[in-house]
C-alpha cells in the first residue's frame, strides 16, 4: 500500500519526485533494524521513473541511502547533509568572529556522499532547524544571529552570507519558504498557536533588494548568462584560507574555460578589504558578476567589489594572481 501510494504520485500525477521524512524511523527501531523498512524504499526507488529524484531526510549522513540498489544501497537521488548546516551555522551566528572556523566550512564545501556531490542537499534552513523545539524557539537564521532584530545589518548581512555558500558550493541547494525575502521568527505549520507560521508576503516588497540578491545568486548557480557554467558542476578546490582575515576562497569548474572557470571568495569577517591578493587560473580580465555588498541589494552595504586583472606570478597553487574587493561579510563571484 505504501508502495503504491508513492507510485500514485510519481505515475499518476507526474509529480517530479519525493521527499521522504525521517527514513532512519523507516529503517531502524529501538529494538534494531527493519530489513522490511530497507526494501520499501529499495522497492519504491527501483519502481520509480529514471527521471523521478527521490529525497531521504535521513540526518545520519549514512552513504548507503545514496548508493546505488545494485550496490545494496537505498537508492535514493540526494540525501539532506545537517552536517553542512550545522558548520554555516556556527559560522554566521556567533558575534564575534575569533568563532568562525574556514578549516570547518572547507570540509563542507568539499563533502559528497559516495564521491558525488550532489547527492547531498545542502541548505542554510530548513523546517527542522527554524521550529519550535520543547517549547524553544529556534528561530529562522536572521533571527538566530539577533534575536529580536531579523532585519538588522549584521542578521541580513550574514544570513545571505550563509545563502551565497549554499548557492555556490557544489551539492543540491535547498531555500525554505519566506527566506528569500528576510521571514524573520519561529515557524511552525500552525497558525493556531504560532502566528509566525503564516508568511508574512508584505516582506517580499520591503525588503525587495534582498530578494533580488537570492534571484541573482539562483541565475548565476544555473548558468542564465552563460558565465558561470562551473557552479554546476562536480567540481570543487578550495585554495585560499585565511583564519586571520576569515576568507576564503573556491574554484568551480566542470571543463575549466571562460564561462565556466568561476572564483568564489567569501569574507566571514567585520572587517572590509579595498584589495585582496588571491590567485587565480588564468590571467586577464575577471568579471565580477555577484557581490553580495552591492547597495542595490540594501543601502547601508558597503559596495566594495570590482572587476580584476589577473596577471602571471605563482599564488594560491594557481599560476595568477589578482586583487579583490571584499565587504564586510560577503561573498563575491568572479569569471572570464
Amino acid at each position: 500500500m505504501l508502495r503504491d501510494n508513492a507510485m500514485m504520485w510519481l505515475h499518476e500525477y507526474h509529480v517530479d519526485g519525493l521527499r521522504f521524512d525521517s527514513t532512519v524511523n523507516i529503517r531502524r527501531s529501538r529494538q534494531g533494524d527493519l530489513p522490511d523498512g530497507w526494501q520499501l524504499m529499495q522497492w519504491i526507488n527501483k519502481d520509480k521513473r529514471p527521471e523521478n529524484l527521490t529525497i531521504a531526510e535521513d540526518l545520519e549522513d549514512n552513504e548507503w541511502i545514496t548508493k546505488k540498489l545494485e550496490d545494496g544501497g537505498a537508492g535514493f537521488g540526494s540525501q539532506w547533509d545537517s552536517g553542512f548546516y550545522n558548520v554555516i551555522r556556527n559560522a554566521v551566528v556567533p558575534m564575534n568572529d575569533e568563532s568562525r572556523s574556514m578549516a570547518s566550512i572547507q570540509a563542507a564545501l568539499n563533502k559528497r556522499y559516495n564521491g558525488d556531490a550532489f547527492q547531498r542537499v545542502i541548505y542554510s534552513e530548513s523546517h527542522d532547524e527554524v521550529t519550535e523545539h520543547f517549547g524553544i524557539k529556534l528561530g529562522r537564521m536572521p533571527e538566530k544571529i539577533w534575536q529580536g532584530n531579523a532585519d538588522s545589518w549584521a542578521s541580513r548581512k550574514r544570513s545571505t552570507l550563509a545563502a551565497a555558500i549554499v548557492l555556490t558550493a557544489p551539492g543540491v541547494p535547498m531555500l525554505f519558504q519566506g527566506q528569500e525575502f528576510l521571514e524573520g521568527g519561529t515557524w511552525t505549520d500552525s497558525p493556531k498557536t504560532n502566528p509566525d507560521a503564516m508568511l508574512d508576503w508584505s516582506k517580499a516588497t520591503k525588503y525587495s533588494g534582498i530578494l533580488q540578491l537570492y534571484r541573482d545568486l539562483i541565475k548565476f548557480r544555473r548558468n542564465k548568462e552563460k558565465n558561470t557554467r562551473g557552479l554546476m558542476g562536480q567540481n570543487i578546490r578550495v585554495f585560499h584560507t585565511n583564519e586571520q582575515a576569515k576568507v576564503i576562497a573556491y574554484h568551480r569548474s566542470m571543463e575549466g574555460g571562460r564561462g565556466d572557470d568561476v572564483i568564489i571568495v567569501a569574507n566571514f569577517s567585520a572587517q572590509s578589504f579595498d584589495s585582496y591578493t588571491i590567485g587565480f587560473p588564468s590571467s586577464g580580465t575577471w568579471k565580477l558578476r555577484f557581490n553580495s555588498d552591492w547597495k542595490g541589494y540594501c543601502e547601508d552595504f558597503t559596495g566594495i567589489g570590482y572587476d580584476t586583472t589577473a596577471h602571471e606570478g605563482e599564488y594560491d597553487g594557481f599560476s595568477c594572481q589578482g586583487n579583490v574587493g571584499l565587504g564586510p561579510y560577503s561573498l563575491i563571484i568572479l569569471s572570464q
